[in-house]
């Protein structure tokens, strides 16, 4: 995909969750999309998926890539030098900075997982990105490691990811200090676990 056709899709991407931060509407047609993007229909039709379904988990993606991305090179920066930090304080940090990042998108996230099957359809379509996203944060603290054991802890850190979504988007607060507290706690017992299991 060319930078102008990513651009478009960002442009859009933004507008989809600035028309889900102010109300929850049962759907938002791509004509409105386009409306507040300033992008033309005909331009939004050549990349935007026709289905409803599609174009929330579309748009989901996108907005998730972005603030992966972000998330990794800013991380990358900080632990760049860091000697004293162990494995354990930089994954907290990676995944706290990932909850930071979804804070300014918290009641557009809200809005758009607003019933249980709505969340588990979300929770089916994005679980590549929230893998890649463990995997690769994984390969940025801990670079050479076995094949098998990356998978495995990716699996972990996305199962302690998902269990804390569930508690920031619940939470009423501003800030994210019980997610992290909770983060914290279920990547000590996994990280437990897994010194139990010798991985």
């Amino acid at each position: 995909m060319n930078l102008e056709d990513q651009n478009l899709e960002w442009r859009l991407c933004e507008a989809y969750f600035s028309i889900l931060e102010t109300n929850v509407p049962s759907e938002v047609s791509l004509d409105i999309i386009c409306t507040v993007s300033k992008i033309s229909l005909e331009e939004a039709n050549k990349i935007v998926p026709n289905n409803l379904m599609n174009q929330r988990i579309f748009f989901l993606k996108i907005l998730i890539s972005k603030l992966d991305r972000e998330v990794l090179s800013e991380l990358k920066a900080d632990i760049n030098d860091d000697t004293v930090s162990s494995t354990y304080d930089k994954l907290l940090e990676g995944l706290s900075l990932r909850f930071e990042k979804y804070l300014q998108y918290k009641q557009p996230l809200i809005n758009l997982s607003k019933n249980s099957k709505q969340k588990i359809e979300i929770f089916l379509n994005v679980f590549k990105e929230n893998y890649m996203f463990s995997s690769n944060l994984l390969t940025l603290i801990e670079e050479d490691q076995n094949c098998g054991i990356k998978i495995l802890k990716s699996i972990a850190l996305n199962i302690v990811f998902t269990k804390s979504l569930e508690i920031f988007l619940k939470d009423q607060n501003k800030d994210i200090d019980s997610v992290i507290r909770y983060l914290d706690k279920n990547l000590s017992d996994i990280e437990d676990i897994g010194l139990f299991m010798g991985v």
